[in-house]
């Protein structure tokens, strides 16, 4: 299970960063939304260290984002600090993740991997955004939508493999297949909640919508071991 999870976070968090980086880099930010963002920093580096665990190529990630964090303010702040740091983690991120996806027994459990990495990778990105309190509205409503769109590549890759089963297995973990089915519509219909009730995001919500989709992406990766 715990390697499971940590296998679907390599690309989740890779995600998570490079969102975050085009907003530090291209976002119209004032200081303040600068130095909370930068305060995030030390939360993914915590994520790789744990990946680390499972492949220790993952500290190159942990050294880079690190460094740039030692490097940057945390208060209001309009300096960008060494971006190359910051960039030269994402690409050992990319490097590491694409690694990973394409070392899976199957092609479609590596189109599964890169599929709920960028489904947990924005949904996380968007749960930082809000603590963050980012004034960036279209990220708002622009990843809650892809969010929607990648559920739904996610849940077809899911079962053009699943189709293959032997009925006997498709039976035996048919509870386990609809829990997490269940969990993935309850992750994606709190992520988009306030896009229906036409409100602000709140950290309560996306909380419970990542943590939902990190156990319906986890439950049914391990179901791949089946197919």
């Amino acid at each position: 299970m715990v390697s499971s999870i940590l296998t679907l976070l390599a690309p989740s968090i890779t995600v998570t960063l490079l969102i975050l980086t085009l907003i530090l880099a291209k976002g119209d930010i004032c200081p303040g939304q600068r130095g909370r963002i930068h305060k995030l920093l030390p939360a993914i580096g915590l994520l790789w260290l744990a990946i680390a665990s499972i492949k220790i190529e993952a500290f190159l990630v942990v050294f880079a984002i690190f460094y740039f964090y030692s490097k940057v303010k945390t208060g209001k702040t309009r300096d960008k600090g060494p971006f190359w740091v910051i960039h030269l983690a994402n690409g050992f991120g990319l490097a590491f993740s694409g690694i990973l996806i394409s070392s899976q027994a199957t092609l479609g459990q590596g189109a599964a991997l890169l599929s709920s990495g960028l489904l947990l990778g924005s949904a996380f990105a968007h749960l930082l955004l809000i603590i963050a309190r980012s004034r960036l509205q279209a990220f708002h409503r622009i990843l809650p939508m892809f969010g929607v769109i990648l559920t739904m590549v996610f849940v077809l890759i899911f079962l053009i493999n699943a189709y293959h089963w032997p009925e006997d297995i498709a039976q035996r973990y048919l509870v386990e297949l609809l829990m997490s089915f269940l969990m993935l519509l309850i992750g994606i219909v709190f992520w988009i909640w306030h896009l229906v009730r036409h409100t602000a995001p709140e950290k309560r919500q996306l909380s419970i919508a990542f943590f939902c989709l990190l156990s319906a992406c986890v439950g049914l990766f391990n179901l791949y071991a089946f197919m």
